[in-house]
C-alpha cells in the first residue's frame, strides 16, 4: 500500500497579522508561538501549508485539475467550450470587454499569505536549539518557499510590495508600502534560490523539498523572469523600459545553475515510456519525476482519469494547429517532410500517420467528434485528448475510470522539463552575452528527450519510434543531414529558437506551461482567432466529410476555405461558444491588449491602502 502523505492547513495563528494577548500566560498543554518553534518535526508540520499551494498536482476531485488538461487554457493549444463566468474568462478577448480593474484577489491574497509565513519561519529558525545544519536546511526551505511567492506574485502583477520580514501591526509603513520594482524582486528571488539550492539537503525524506526540487523550481522560474524581462522589459506599455543584457544574463544564468543541479546529480534520466508519467497508480522512485504528488485509493482522488476515459470532454479541445505542430517521425514539419500523409487528405486517420510517437501517446487516433450521435469520449474539436488516460485501465473495466475514483500520482515537475528550460536558457544567454550554444547543449537536452523508444497502444506487432537527434546546423537545426525550414515559423523567431520552443510545446503539452510560456515571450498574438483575414487554426478542429457522418448534430458547422463547407471541412470550435462573431484579437504594441500580459492589482487591495492613508500603484491599462 502507498504511504499516504497529508498536506494540511497548519497553525493558522501564526501567520496572521494581528497578534493579542487574550492570556496573560502560556497554555501549556497548547502549541503556541512561544513553545512550537523547538524541532525539526515542527518545522516540517509547518512548511506543509506550502505544499497545498504550490505542489497542487492533478488537484481534488473536478477543481480544474491543478492546471493540467483544461486548466491551462489561456493559451493556442486548448480552447474552452465556453468563456464566461470564470476568472480565465475575464481575460479571454482582446480587448477585455471590461475596461475597469477586476475586482478578484484571490491569487494575491493566497500568496501573501504564503509569504508571510515564510517570513515567519526564516525569522524563528536562527532561535531554534536544532544543529547549524539543520538551520541551513530549514532557512533554505524557508527561502525557496518565499521565492515561489515572490515569483507567483511578480508573474501576475509585475511591480509589487517584496517583504523579507513578516511586518507587526505596528509596522504601518510597511504593511502598506507601494511596489517595488520587478527588476528588484527578482534580484531577491535570485538570492533566495541561490541560497536554498545550496543548503537544502539532498534528501530529506520522501516526498519533502530536497536540493533538487528546488533546482528543478529554480530552473523554471528564473527562465522565466529572464525571458520576461528580454521580451517585455520592466512592465507593460509604453511606461516600459529595456532590461540590460547583464541583467538578463544573471537571470537566465540563474535558471541554468538550476538545471545542472538536478543535471549533474546523476538521479534522473529519460525512460521508454510517456503516457505512463501520467497515468500511473505510482511515481516512486520514477526517474523521469523530479517531485509528484500522491493519490491513494480511498483516501485521496483526482477526476482527470475518467474525463480522460469515457466521459465527452465538453469543457473544450485542442485545435489544429496544435496538432500540426507535431513533427513527422522523420523530424521533420508536415509541410517539409514526405512522409506526412494528410496533404490531399486531412482526415484524423490520415494526418495521424508517420508522427512524432507522443502524438499517439497524447491523442486517440480516431475522430470522435461531439454531437455525431457515434462515440462516447468525444470533444467539441474532434481531437480527444489521452494523455491522462491509463488505456490498461480502460481495457479491463476497472472503477478507477469513472467519477472521482481516480488514485493516479500527478507529476509536478519533471526531469524532461527541466532538461527544456535548460536548453532554452543557454540558447538565450547566447544572444545576450554568455557562452556560444553548442551542439553538447542540444546533446543534453532535446537529443535525450528524443532518446525514447515508444510503443503505440495495442499495435500488433508493437513497433518502438523516436524521433531523430537534431544537429545544429549554422542558424538551424538539421536531422539526418536536411536543414529544418518549417515556412509557418514565426519570422521574429529564428530557427534554431523556433525548434527549442517546438520540442517544450509538444513534451509538456497539458502540463500548465503553455499559458507561461507565451507569455513570457510576450506572443500573445499566438492567441487571435483570425488570421490573414480567416479562421485561425487554433480554433479549428478535425477535418470531416459530413457524409461519412450522417447522424451528425446540425449545430456542428464546419469552415472550408477552399471547397462547400456544407459537405467537409475543418470544425469550426468558435460556434460552440455561443457568439462566432467575438474573436480575439490581440494587437501587439496597443496598450489595450499589452496589458493582458499582467493582472490588474485589485481594487481591494487599492481601497485598503486608500482607507489606511496610503497609495499602491496599478499596472499599466488598468488605472
Amino acid at each position: 500500500m502507498k504511504k499516504y502523505i497529508i498536506y494540511i492547513g497548519f497553525l493558522s495563528i501564526l501567520t496572521s497579522f494581528g497578534c493579542e494577548d487574550y492570556l496573560s500566560k502560556e497554555p501549556l498543554d497548547k502549541l503556541t508561538n512561544e513553545n512550537f518553534w523547538v524541532n525539526e518535526t515542527n518545522l516540517r508540520s509547518y512548511s506543509q501549508d506550502f505544499y497545498v499551494t504550490y505542489f497542487e498536482g492533478y488537484a481534488q476531485d473536478y477543481r480544474l485539475f491543478g492546471g493540467y488538461f483544461s486548466g491551462d487554457s489561456y493559451n493556442d493549444d486548448f480552447m474552452l467550450s465556453t468563456a464566461t463566468g470564470t476568472d480565465r474568462a475575464q481575460r479571454f478577448y482582446f480587448p477585455a470587454t471590461n475596461t475597469s480593474a477586476p475586482n478578484n484577489n484571490v491569487v494575491w491574497k493566497k500568496q501573501y499569505e504564503m509569504l508571510r509565513k515564510a517570513n515567519i519561519m526564516l525569522e524563528k529558525i536562527p532561535t531554534m536549539n536544532i544543529e547549524e545544519s539543520a538551520k541551513q536546511h530549514w532557512t533554505g526551505v524557508g527561502r525557496f518557499f518565499r521565492a515561489l511567492a515572490h515569483s507567483t506574485l511578480v508573474k501576475e502583477f509585475g511591480d509589487i510590495p517584496a517583504y523579507d520580514i513578516a511586518p507587526g501591526p505596528d509596522q504601518r509603513d510597511l504593511l502598506y508600502k507601494d511596489r517595488d520594482s520587478r527588476t528588484s524582486v527578482v534580484d531577491m528571488i535570485l538570492e533566495d534560490f541561490d541560497y536554498a539550492v545550496e543548503n537544502v539537503r539532498a534528501d530529506d525524506g520522501t516526498l519533502q523539498v530536497n536540493k533538487y526540487v528546488v533546482g528543478a523550481f529554480m530552473s523554471r522560474w528564473m527562465l522565466f523572469h529572464g525571458t520576461w524581462a528580454k521580451y517585455h522589459g520592466t512592465t507593460v506599455g509604453t511606461s516600459s523600459n529595456a532590461v540590460d543584457n547583464a541583467t538578463i544574463k544573471r537571470y537566465l544564468e540563474g535558471a541554468i545553475k538550476g538545471s545542472n543541479v538536478v543535471i549533474n546529480s546523476g538521479n534522473f534520466k529519460i525512460g521508454n515510456t510517456y503516457n505512463a508519467l501520467f497515468s500511473s497508480e505510482s511515481l516512486a522512485g520514477n526517474p523521469e519525476i523530479v517531485f509528484y504528488r500522491e493519490y491513494v485509493s480511498g483516501l485521496s482522488h483526482n477526476a482527470l482519469l475518467a474525463y480522460n476515459a469515457k466521459e465527452d470532454q465538453e469543457l473544450g479541445g485542442v485545435g489544429k494547429d496544435l496538432i500540426d505542430s507535431y513533427l513527422c517521425v522523420d523530424g521533420l514539419p508536415i509541410s517539409q517532410s514526405p512522409l506526412y500523409k494528410g496533404k490531399n487528405d486531412p482526415s484524423v486517420q490520415n494526418s495521424f500517420q508517420e508522427r512524432d510517437p507522443r502524438l499517439y501517446d497524447t491523442f486517440v487516433d480516431s475522430l470522435r467528434i461531439m454531437n455525431s450521435g457515434l462515440h462516447s469520449a468525444t470533444s467539441p474539436t474532434g481531437y480527444v485528448s489521452k494523455k491522462f488516460l491509463n488505456e490498461k485501465w480502460l481495457a479491463d473495466n476497472e472503477s478507477y475510470i469513472t467519477g472521482l475514483l481516480s488514485p493516479v500520482d500527478a507529476p509536478v515537475i519533471r526531469y524532461a522539463e527541466v532538461l527544456l528550460n535548460y536548453v532554452e536558457a543557454r540558447y538565450e544567454v547566447s544572444l545576450v552575452g554568455g557562452e556560444v550554444f553548442t551542439q553538447n547543449d542540444l546533446d543534453i537536452s532535446i537529443n535525450r528527450i528524443r532518446q525514447r523508444q515508444l510503443t503505440k497502444w495495442g499495435e500488433t506487432p508493437s513497433v518502438t519510434r523516436s524521433l531523430p537527434q537534431v544537429t545544429l546546423a549554422g542558424n538551424a537545426l538539421s536531422v539526418n543531414g536536411v536543414i529544418i525550414n518549417d515556412p509557418q515559423r514565426d519570422i521574429d523567431i529564428d530557427p534554431v529558437l523556433w525548434e527549442i520552443r517546438r520540442e517544450r510545446r509538444i513534451e509538456l503539452v497539458m502540463e500548465g506551461r503553455r499559458s507561461a510560456d507565451l507569455n513570457r515571450w510576450a506572443k500573445y498574438e499566438y492567441l487571435n482567432t483570425q488570421k490573414n483575414g480567416q479562421i485561425s487554426d487554433i480554433v479549428l478542429g478535425a477535418w470531416i466529410k459530413k457524409s461519412d457522418y450522417p447522424g451528425i448534430n446540425s449545430g456542428v458547422k464546419l469552415y472550408n476555405p477552399d471547397g462547400d463547407e456544407t459537405k467537409e471541412g475543418y470544425i469550426a470550435f468558435y460556434y460552440y461558444t455561443g457568439d462566432k462573431t467575438a474573436h480575439r484579437s490581440f494587437v501587439k504594441g496597443e496598450l489595450n491588449s499589452e496589458r493582458n500580459y499582467l493582472r490588474a492589482v485589485p481594487l481591494t487591495e487599492i481601497n485598503k491602502y486608500s482607507d489606511a492613508g496610503y497609495t499602491i500603484g496599478q499596472n499599466p491599462g488598468w488605472e
